[in-house]
Order: structure tokens, then C-alpha cells, then sequence
């Protein structure tokens, strides 16, 4: 990922986590961002992505931060706008993950030994104690119910839920933003 991508990500995470509290002003906005272990978390995976010279210490930073709040990141893209929450167990293991993922606790995303890791869209809603795995794609704004198994392809503008997970109905493009709030 490129650093000027990685910045542009990590400025899209603190607008989306400030913009419904309302926060303005740099120093209240990070102040805000910085005080949840979840987004230190990402904040140090997303300076230890950069390429920059100080890269290696924010990895460091960034396993000690992983540790501590459970949130493990292990993906090749990963677009900005992420909110968690909540923090504990969240394993984000995928070939990409778009812009605007909303994942709460306990949530698995992996590769299943045979056929690879998931690429996920823009607009994802991962829900509690979801479980996403294999060479599949999940469309843009789908929203996957908590407990849910996911082991195949997931059309764009789905509800999703079961184990194994089913698509239940299509949802508008903005059904999730609604809901959620942000």
C-alpha cells in the first residue's frame, strides 16, 4: 500500500469515527480516534504499512498495541473509514478489504488452507461473532448478520446471515449507513 494511500485511509478512519460525535478541531478529533486501544491499534498498522523510514518501530508499536486489544491485521489493502466499536478478538486476515468496513468484536476473517483469503467490498457490515473464510468475494454495502458463517460468494446490496450464511433479502445501498448511523 502506498503512503500517500495509507494516509489518505488513516485521515477517512478519523473523519468516519469523529463525524457522528461531532468532534472539529485537530486535537480533539485524535485526542477522540487515539483513546480506543481498537484504533491505536490501526493507527500503528497503518504507519507500519506506510514505507516510510519509521515503518519498522510503528510494526513494533503496532504488535504491542495488537496484543493488548486483540485486533489483528493482516491484509494487503484495507481502505479508510473503519469503525470497531467495540474491541476484542477481530482477526482481519483478507487479500483486500474496501472503504467503510464496520466490524464489531469476535469477528474472523481468513483464508481456508485451499483456496485463499476473502476480498471484501466497500461498505461491509461484519456483525458479532461473524466468520468470513476462502477465496471468496463479498459484495459492496453487505451486511452480515452476528454469528454468521460465511463460506461462498456474496452478491453486492445483500443481507446475509446463517451458518452456513444465506443471502435473506437485498438491501438499498444506504440500508447500513442508516442503521448504523455514520
Amino acid at each position: 500500500m502506498s503512503a500517500h494511500h495509507n494516509q489518505g485511509a488513516l485521515t477517512a478512519d478519523v473523519e468516519r469515527r469523529c463525524r457522528r460525535h461531532g468532534l472539529r478541531g485537530g486535537f480533539a478529533r485524535w485526542s477522540f480516534f487515539l483513546a480506543e486501544p481498537q484504533y491505536r491499534t490501526l493507527f500503528w498498522w497503518r504507519l507500519a504499512s506506510s514505507g516510510r523510514p519509521w515503518s519498522g518501530l510503528c510494526r513494533r508499536l503496532y504488535l504491542r498495541s495488537s496484543r493488548r486489544s486483540g485486533l489483528e491485521i493482516n491484509t494487503d489493502s484495507l481502505g479508510g473509514g473503519v469503525i470497531m466499536p467495540h474491541w476484542g478478538r477481530i482477526i482481519l486476515n483478507a487479500e483486500s478489504i474496501g472503504r467503510d468496513l464496520y466490524v464489531l468484536h469476535n469477528v474472523t476473517i481468513g483464508n481456508d488452507y485451499t483456496t485463499g483469503r476473502p476480498v471484501i467490498g466497500d461498505g461491509v457490515f461484519l456483525g458479532t461473532g461473524c466468520t468470513v473464510l476462502g477465496g471468496i468475494r463479498i459484495g459492496d454495502h453487505v451486511l452480515i448478520g452476528a454469528g454468521s458463517t460465511v463460506l461462498s460468494d456474496i452478491p453486492s446490496c445483500s443481507l446475509v446471515a446463517g451458518n452456513p450464511a444465506k443471502v435473506l433479502r437485498t438491501i438499498e445501498p444506504d440500508h447500513i449507513s442508516r442503521m448504523i448511523g455514520y
